[in-house]
């Protein structure tokens, strides 16, 4: 086995520890309620939350929800993932490129 080989398998070993996936974000924010004798409509201090809310896009609009704070950390794992996923793929991509190369100047010698 190659050192690229190893070096692939390894990669692939990576995607399978990696758990959920999700794309998007998450913010914390601070809502007025529009009611004219609240508070929140004249302090900003006095707005209402935090409220913990995941955007994503799904075929071209936006998703917006609203999670609890376990939601939200299950969300952010999966956020991180995608992230370490795409950097494991983007790996991959490099690693296959470098094969590819080696074998073409291998069959051009």
């Amino acid at each position: 086995m190659t050192k690229r080989t190893r070096k692939y398998e390894k990669l692939k070993e990576k995607i399978n520890s990696i758990g959920w996936i999700a794309n998007g974000s998450l913010m914390t924010l601070y809502r007025t309620c529009g009611k004219a004798g609240c508070a929140c409509a004249k302090d900003k201090q006095a707005r209402h939350g935090p409220y913990l809310v995941w955007t994503r896009k799904v075929d071209g609009r936006t998703i917006t929800r609203t999670l609890t704070e376990s939601q939200a950390s299950a969300c952010r794992t999966a956020i991180e993932n995608l992230q370490r996923l795409e950097d494991v793929v983007t790996e991959m991509k490099a690693v296959s490129a470098q094969a590819i190369e080696a074998d073409l100047n291998d069959a051009s010698s």
